[in-house]
């Protein structure tokens, strides 16, 4: 391995390690070669920690890369333009065949200009000096009488205009002390140690943290209860219907109990003007659409003026609120709550001891402008997103029988049209072997395997306490759960008889009254589906049970459509005809059943049901499964007490 790389990942690695030294896991390192033509650097939207020998990485040909900072052409492009320009130079200057199109970080110019070893890092010990409005005069106290004191640099747009005003501090630096500065201090950025070794630019790190460290107070850390589950999931669910009013967007909410940072801030007594400041840095704004939204109570109303407000003033809608006595709650894709969690936690810890440093300094409206349109940061952002949209992009559903079968057919099609998926079965393991190959085919899908008997109040209870404990809300209920029990009526055992309407009834009523009572109290409507049969509609022989329950499922979905439409929550049914594939139902026993009924022999038996319809085609799960998304999605507003039937035409035909 080239000496140059295997420093780069030791100062990476030794670096990302440390959340005190990286915030978000941000932060980026860059290595000279021996000969100075070449320089390794990572990659973007690589975490430290995570660089090996195999990837993380990129390695450019400086030559070019400080042809752009003096290419003065540049100056006349708009801002958009010119940072495409440069992000497209740095790839060309890339020469290291890399397969993975990775991009090079996009302070690569700037790196490019000082020292042989650089570890850039947003520690938030030095984000309480660097966002403050009396940071630089407090850091020249702290290095007083340095050699080579810390060189300050006054906030600059990203990319090219940071490394151009960078440029010109380091040459007026190295011609007032002679060398270049081991030490540069980013307002409302970061800090840049340089280095012309591996061991000398992490002695810096730690020389930085622990001078910066000596000014900082420990707050006092009050105790705070832990509120109730059910406040948490009510919280949660007000959040949820706040943002749906103000964006219309579906978005999941986590909640995290308050560390010792929030307790502090929660009990500050300049809390919300705290937060009402701008962000920080281009990191808040990106990874968290800046400062959390400070909420006196969980009220779903208050909370979406809060919310406008904040829309109307910046043009974001916050990911992060902090709800006074309960702690931080993240509404956002499910990708984005590490970051933005870890973002709001950092944040309110920078901004108390900023206010100490003679207040907040954070971006400017026109700072943020610029990084709200520049590429760079939307790609960074999208390297950790999600599947992206789909037509239930990030709405919440649960679907019982989702272990095996078609259960499992409408759960994977629930999932590609980008729902995220609570897999209800009493078959844990079935489930877990759907959620297995939802995230082989959509690796960063939000997927949960949940135990739940739908006879069982409590176990239903328990399942939507798991499903809103990870999500925060439903908008979303298949019930799909069934068995059919192969029996005449003169030979139908009465305890058969009572297991199917307890599954196919009693499972489906207390699923839909679990999901009706969560979906009144979120407030923004939702959608239930039951999976019924076309035996609900056209009885067959031999089915007592199955004909019985199949129809009383159409007739609870209209009932129940009648009830919940003054909110908003539209209930239809499915008719499926016979679907063989997968299905627990018809199994090699029933199968034989059916070929007694029929006069013929096993393996004519999916033909001759396939020739009794109109279409002359099997129906799939995934036919189902499109059905289902369609009554689920906003195409089907207007659409509730209706039967789909998909049956390829079986119920026409006598």
């Amino acid at each position: 391995m080239d000496k140059a790389l295997a420093d780069l990942i030791r100062i990476s690695n030794t670096t990302g390690k440390d959340p005190a030294l990286v915030l978000g896991g941000g932060g980026n390192t860059s290595v000279k070669t021996e000969d100075g033509r070449h320089m390794y650097i990572k990659a973007s939207g690589t975490a430290l920690k995570d660089m090996s020998e195999q990837r993380g990485w990129r390695r450019l040909r400086i030559e070019p890369v400080l042809a752009i900072i003096q290419d003065r052409s540049l100056n006349k492009l708009d801002p958009i333009a010119r940072e495409n320009n440069v992000v497209s130079r740095l790839l060309d200057a890339c020469e290291d065949h890399c397969a993975h199109g990775a991009r090079p970080s996009v302070e690569s110019h700037l790196h490019a200009l000082l020292k042989t070893h650089v570890i850039h890092l947003h520690p938030l010990v030095v984000s309480a000096y660097v966002n403050a409005q009396n940071g630089q005069k407090e850091l020249a106290k702290l290095f007083a009488g340095e050699k080579y004191p810390p060189l300050w640099v006054p906030y600059a747009d990203p990319g090219y205009m940071l490394a151009k005003k960078i440029a010109a501090l380091v040459e007026g630096y190295v011609a007032e002390h002679g060398d270049k500065p081991p030490i540069l201090f980013l307002e409302k950025h970061g800090v840049f140690v340089t280095a012309d070794s591996a061991g000398g630019a992490l002695r810096l790190v730690t020389k930085v943290i622990e001078a910066c460290k000596s000014r900082i107070k420990t707050p006092r850390v009050p105790r705070i209860k832990t509120p109730p589950a059910d406040e948490i999931t009510s919280a949660k669910l007000m959040i949820r219907k706040a943002v749906f009013e103000v964006t219309g967007q579906y978005v999941p909410v986590s909640y995290f109990a308050p560390t010792e940072n929030m307790a502090a801030f929660m009990a500050h007594k300049d809390a919300k003007a705290l937060l009402d400041a701008p962000a920080l840095h281009p990191e808040e704004l990106v990874f968290s659409n800046g400062p959390a939204l400070w909420v006196e109570e969980p009220d779903a109303a208050k909370i979406a003026r809060k919310i406008q407000m904040r829309l109307d003033r910046t043009q974001k809608t916050p990911y992060a609120f902090v709800v006074k006595d309960f702690g931080l709650f993240i509404a956002a894709d499910k990708s984005l709550v590490p970051l933005a969690s870890e973002m709001a936690d950092g944040s309110v810890t920078v901004r108390m001891n900023a206010h100490r440093f003679g207040g907040v300094l954070g971006l400017s409206r026109r700072e943020q402008e610029f990084i709200n349109n520049w590429e760079s940061e939307a790609f960074r952002k999208k390297l950790i997103g999600g599947e992206g949209p789909g037509e239930l992009s990030n709405r919440i559903a649960i679907v019982t029988g989702a272990g095996s079968g078609l259960g499992r057919s409408l759960a994977i099609g629930l999932a590609r049209a980008g729902a995220m998926v609570g897999l209800a079965d009493v078959d844990v393991a079935g489930a877990q072997e759907t959620a297995a190959m939802i995230l082989k085919e959509r690796p960063k899908n939000q997927v949960k395997a949940i135990r739940c008997d739908v006879t069982s109040e409590q176990s239903v209870r328990g399942a939507f306490d798991e499903l809103l404990g990870e999500w925060g809300g439903l908008d979303i209920l298949v019930n799909a759960a069934g068995i059919a029990p192969p029996f005449a009526l003169v030979d139908m055992p009465a305890d058969k008889w009572r297991l199917a309407l307890e599954v196919n009834l009693t499972g489906y009523f207390l699923m839909a009254r679990e999901a009706a009572r969560t979906m009144i109290a979120q407030g923004i409507g939702g959608s239930i589906v039951n999976l019924s049969s076309k035996s609900g509609l056209d009885a067959s022989k031999n089915n007592t049970a199955y004909n019985a329950t199949k129809a009383g499922e159409l007739h609870m979905a209209r009932g129940w459509a009648l009830e919940l439409g003054e909110y908003g929550i539209r209930v239809n049914s499915i008719a499926p005809g016979n679907v063989f594939e997968g299905s627990k139902i018809w199994n090699p026993d029933y199968i034989k059943v059916c070929a007694r009924k029929n006069g013929i022999k096993p393996e004519e038996v999916i033909p001759f049901y396939v020739n009794k319809t109109a279409l002359r085609r099997e129906i799939k799960g995934q036919d189902i499964a499109d059905a289902v998304v369609f009554l689920c999605s906003d195409k089907a507003r207007t659409i509730t007490g209706q039967t789909l039937v998909a049956d390829s035409g079986q119920v026409m035909v006598r």
